[in-house]
């Protein structure tokens, strides 16, 4: 009895929830305040006399510093552990909000705001996501769906916190106490044990006859055809007939009367009646061996030329794959007449630094187009996205909204973006479609709503449209960061998760000023609202080539197997 050790999985449930709640109080704690940048600095930023393109400076430096940490995050995650990077994290973010609130000038802002505070979301982001991918294969959708809910429930609270913290202590209070709501992410990074200690047996449904066993060869009777001594004795010693001759395939077989269907699972098939030229020693296989268990050699005899050999004169090796340790017959010595090169092995090569440097932290991923074109896309919309939620109270403020209905605004659309993910992961999971195009649909979406709201300045209608916004956005990044996991292998997901955040934050650093510029060289927000669907656009148009690219060579090499 064979026993087999079990595979040991993922639960996609159990403490796995544990730990999406984790990351949900991480999310709240940590990210749930970037919406409300504007509505928090925006009176500082009017008193040192910085306009849009500095708010948009501070903004860029930020999520470069949370995007450039992703080339920390494999090699941390490796060295320690999840778990450990994120409470690391959770400790920078909740320092950098309490250093800033001496703030009184924009390098202060961008050292303890931007730079310190950015590391810490940047970690803790990487190192969440990754532990949800160690825990959920089947579920994933769900579970990074529900995890997210804690930064859009947090979006939902926090533009009222804000307003009321910054009416009752001003903005120096206000960030102290937003400082010490960051620290409460140490408690959700605590709930984020390793997944080996939850893992569970694999589930198989086991059906009777998986298992291919060895048969016992059944001997036939009136066997008219004899074999030569060689096979004779290979037959004494191991008990079994031969194979009937399977050469009818070659115009050769004469079917056997009163016999038994032969097994060949042990033994490979035997010409006979075949001659061969004795011009030149060869050796090949026998027929067809279906099986692939046993290999026939055929190695005509030295002798003087003379009229044509029959098979079974020649010398016979047969090698059963099935009895290795049984010798078959005495010729095998034969074998060592032949003159064998020895092995040459080439000498290893020496691994140089940037060899080094490249095998450990995965950056072979960056020979991918495929994985390119996915970053880029990634990283167009993410900064059209962070520059819509800085812009979007400046947007309010100018056409005459105040703090009161700013927060209004952005709490509807928090509602409208919790709804989405609460709704549509479950959905999604079963849904079989690639999350790659879900995420492409909802962009699209995306963009095409908010290019309409930057046209709206009705109460109604702006409230309209921010519900459809909301929806259309949760909607789509739900699917965000599960086309990075859904492309790669878990074991190079760490890499490939930072490699993805350094991607972003270099267009970030790129082109988050210039869609600062872009507002104030025109004085109109609505502009730099039609210029952030321009970047989402160049996502879904980059994407789609590579789908029709992809989808002419399929259709080429299933023209030319068809032809084949």
């Amino acid at each position: 009895m064979l026993i087999q050790p079990k595979k040991m999985v993922p639960p996609d449930g159990g403490w796995g929830w544990i730990a999406v709640i984790g990351v949900a109080i991480v999310n709240f704690c940590t990210r749930s305040i970037e919406p409300s940048f504007g509505l928090l600095f925006g009176d500082l930023l009017k008193e040192l006399g910085v306009g849009t393109t500095g708010a948009a400076l501070i903004m860029s430096t930020l999520d470069a510093l949370i995007n450039f940490s992703g080339l920390l995050v494999g090699p941390l995650i490796r060295a320690f552990s999840y778990r450990k990077v994120s409470l690391v994290g959770a400790c920078l973010c909740g320092l950098g909000l309490i250093l800033t609130f001496p703030a009184r000038s924009m390098a202060h802002i961008l050292v303890t705001y931007s730079i310190i505070n950015g590391l810490g979301v940047g970690l803790t982001a990487s190192a969440t996501f990754v532990a949800l991918n160690h825990y959920f294969v089947k579920r994933r959708g769900q579970a990074v769906g529900f995890s997210l809910a804690g930064t859009a429930f947090g979006m939902l609270l926090m533009p009222q916190a804000v307003r009321l913290l910054l009416e009752a202590y001003s903005f120096r209070g206000a960030i102290l106490v937003l400082g010490g709501v960051a620290l409460h992410s140490l408690i959700g990074s605590a709930l984020l044990q390793p997944a080996e200690w939850h893992l569970v047996p694999e589930r198989k449904n086991l059906e009777e006859g998986n298992r291919q066993k060895e048969m016992e060869t059944i001997k036939e009777v009136e066997d008219e055809d004899a074999e030569s001594p060689e096979s004779a004795q290979t037959q004494k010693l191991i008990g079994v007939n031969t194979i009937p001759d399977f050469s009818k395939c070659l115009g050769d077989y004469r079917r056997k009367e009163g016999g038994f269907p032969r097994n060949f699972s042990t033994m490979s098939f035997i010409t006979r009646g075949k001659t061969v030229s004795d011009a030149v020693n060869y050796s090949n296989l026998s027929n067809m061996d279906f099986t692939g268990s046993s290999l026939q050699l055929h190695l005509e005899s030295t002798e003087k030329p003379g009229p044509k050999l029959q098979i079974s004169e020649g010398v016979r090796l047969r090698r059963n794959m099935s009895y290795p340790a049984v010798e078959l017959n005495s010729h095998l010595k034969i074998m060592q007449d032949f003159q064998h090169e020895p092995l040459r092995f080439e000498p290893r090569k020496k691994e140089t630094l940037w060899t080094k440097i490249v095998n450990f932290m995965d950056l072979d991923l960056l020979k991918d187009p495929i994985y390119l074109n996915l970053v880029f896309g990634l990283s167009i919309f993410y900064v059209a996205e962070q520059n819509f939620k800085m812009v979007t109270p400046f947007f309010f403020d100018s056409i005459g909204y105040n703090k009161t209905n700013t927060a209004l605004f952005l709490s509807v659309q928090a509602i409208t973006d919790i709804l989405a993910r609460l709704i549509l992961p479950p959905i999604c999971d079963r849904v079989n479609v690639r999350k790659r195009t879900l995420f492409m649909v909802g962009i699209f979406l995306v963009g095409i709503s908010r290019s309409v709201l930057a046209e709206q300045t009705d109460y109604t209608k702006i409230l309209l449209w921010l519900v459809v916004c909301g929806f259309v956005r949760g909607a789509a990044l739900i699917n965000f960061t599960i086309t990075i996991s859904e492309y790669s292998t878990l074991e190079k997901l760490p890499a490939a998760f930072g490699l993805h955040m350094v991607g972003k934050g270099l267009f970030v650093v790129a082109l988050g000023p210039l869609l600062g510029y872009i507002r104030d060289a025109t004085q109109s927000y609505p502009i730099c609202l039609h210029s952030q669907t321009f970047l989402i656009m160049l996502c879904c148009l980059a994407w789609s080539i590579e789908y029709i690219i992809c989808w002419f060579k399929t259709r080429t090499k299933d023209a030319s197997s068809d032809t084949t």
